[in-house]
């Protein structure tokens, strides 16, 4: 989101549009961390999803968030 900001004009619509995404990106990262996968496959996915995700948006997880991820995916490690 803040490559967005410097690359992109300050206008009232283009924050608009920033905060959307911002918040669509909250809601699918709370999702995605609650999530409690079912198969091997599944538990893989969401782990090489989430470690996608947070090296592209550049961010991290703190101790708590990452103890629940792991605890979803624990059966098929």
């Amino acid at each position: 989101m803040e490559a967005l900001q410097t690359k992109m004009p300050e206008t009232g619509e283009v924050r608009r549009v920033l905060a959307i995404k911002i918040l669509e990106e909250q809601f699918l990262r709370k999702h995605l961390i609650d999530v409690r996968p079912s198969t091997n496959l599944g538990a893989q996915s969401k782990l090489i999803y989430l470690s996608l995700m947070l090296a592209k948006t550049r961010t991290s997880m703190d101790e708590g968030t990452i103890t629940q991820v792991m605890r979803s995916v624990e059966l098929f490690l």
